[in-house]
């Protein structure tokens, strides 16, 4: 065993057998750092600390108790530092020939019948974030700070988030958010509502979606029950059958346009005397295949990875499947752009463009 005046000897007893670990002083060192400021309520600094002797540790390839207290501690730090943070709201306010007009752009989903109303909201391409134009525009004016700057994000839970260090990443996020927040609060919110107000119901929905004759006898059984579900106003159990359900929903209709060889089964790893198979299911690598993107284009693939699994966007089918959504997450917005992603399949598929219909 190698001796330096900056380390120490510790022993462990690990199963039966005594093992001895070589600790570097200088970990240790960090450690009681952060502790110290943590005590002190200097959560950010107390973070940057746990975070230096987690390295340290990793360096030294063992210790695992020590680097579980130092994640541990790097999730706590996080969380107690949002603290800081302070939520602030901005308003603009429109002028009177702005409101004019954005009120005539909404009738004009209002004033047809029903099932027009919802043809045209899948059709409008205003609906979804025109991906060039973000990416061009977060490239040119990415804030030099996001270039400067020692970048980190982090969810809910605290944890760090992948992407979280990169400024272009954060920048186009920044900006992906700005778009899809007013495409929202602007257009989509708006026009449910006064849908809702004057001829939308659950039965004019359900209706809809089976005249495109595109959904299963089975599939269209479980949509109805999220659809009564969101016109009972019950968010909550809503989301949690129209996002899997859109999930499925998507994958099957790119199989029937594009074909299996675009849906299959996920390429096999591991060992050449083993079989498995397993489908393919949606995420960032198939909403970012090329023919995927052929046959929806690539603001409507971005638009879903950003609402369903972008570890900086609003991560809704991950949230919702590992039940890290919070209550203020089951809203009438989120229901409404989910429901969206439904009017686009149904209004721009039909079954003249596919190879394998559903059953």
């Amino acid at each position: 065993m190698p001796h330096n005046s900056l380390g120490r000897l510790q022993l462990h007893k690990v199963g039966n057998f005594d093992k001895i670990e070589y600790m570097s002083e200088i970990s240790n060192s960090l450690i009681r750092r952060a502790k110290e400021l943590e005590d002190q309520g200097n959560f950010w600094e107390a973070g940057e600390e746990y975070k230096n002797a987690l390295l340290e540790f990793n360096k030294e390839g063992s210790n695992k108790d020590e680097k579980a207290l130092c994640k541990k501690k790097i999730r706590e730090m996080n969380l107690r530092k949002a603290n800081d943070f302070k939520q602030i709201s901005v308003q603009h306010d429109l002028s009177a020939e702005e409101i004019t007009r954005l009120n005539e752009y909404i009738s004009s989903f209002i004033d047809v019948d029903v099932k027009e109303s919802l043809k045209r909201i899948g059709r409008q391409s205003q609906f979804c974030p025109q991906y060039t134009q973000i990416v061009e525009a977060s490239k040119r004016n990415m804030p030099i700070s996001f270039m400067i700057a020692n970048l980190s994000s982090q969810d809910e839970q605290g944890n760090f988030q992948r992407d979280g260090h990169d400024g272009y990443a954060a920048s186009y996020t920044q900006n992906y958010g700005i778009h899809q927040s007013l495409i929202s609060n602007m257009y989509l919110v708006p026009i449910f509502q006064k849908l809702i107000e004057t001829k939308l119901s659950f039965e004019t929905l359900s209706d809809y979606f089976k005249s495109t004759k595109l959904f299963s006898d089975n599939m269209l059984k479980i949509l109805d029950v999220g659809l009564e579900r969101f016109n009972s106003h019950d968010y909550v159990s809503s989301m949690h059958i129209l996002a899997p359900l859109f999930e499925k929903t998507f994958i099957d209709m790119t199989d029937a346009i594009g074909g299996a060889d675009i849906v299959g089964a996920r390429t096999q790893t591991g060992s050449p005397d083993q079989v498995w198979t397993q489908e393919r299911t949606l995420g960032e690598d198939f909403l970012k295949n090329e023919k995927v993107r052929e046959i929806w284009g690539e603001s409507f693939c971005e638009q879903i990875l950003f609402t369903m699994f972008a570890p900086l966007g609003y991560k809704l089918r991950h949230k919702i499947a590992h039940g890290y959504m919070t209550a203020s997450e089951f809203n009438f917005a989120n229901n409404t752009l989910i429901l969206y992603f439904f009017l686009v399949i149904a209004a721009r598929v039909t079954k003249t463009t596919q190879k394998n219909p559903p059953e």
